[in-house]
């Protein structure tokens, strides 16, 4: 198992903190916008390392592990560390780490 695979999918003291200094009404508002963005960044990554263009590809790779950390999506922003990093072995299970991440997002 991969390093990425043990991180839990949630980082709740991140959430925590986000929701102390934004305040619930528009955390649950920032949800939305986050959730958007993740998707176009893992569908450009997808879109990049198919096409065989791994400049691309590691910089939305990047991106989507700075967008996933911001929130507290833990696993997320590791298995993009790891895509970033060009260790690609995982690739095919970023769409579905995206969705286990949506849901304990929105669930929080």
């Amino acid at each position: 198992m991969s390093e990425w695979q043990d991180q839990p999918e949630l980082d709740m003291a991140a959430v925590s903190t986000l929701v102390a200094a934004v305040g619930k009404p528009v955390f649950d508002d920032m949800k939305g916008q986050f959730v958007a963005d993740l998707s176009r960044l893992v569908e450009t990554y997808g879109t990049a390392h198919s096409g065989g263009d791994d400049g691309e590809a590691r910089a939305m790779a990047h991106a989507l592990k700075g967008a996933a950390s911001n929130i507290g999506l833990k696993r997320l922003a590791a298995l993009a560390a790891e895509l970033e990093r060009g260790n690609d072995q995982h690739a095919a299970e970023l769409t579905a780490v995206l969705e286990g991440s949506v849901r304990q997002l929105e669930a929080a």
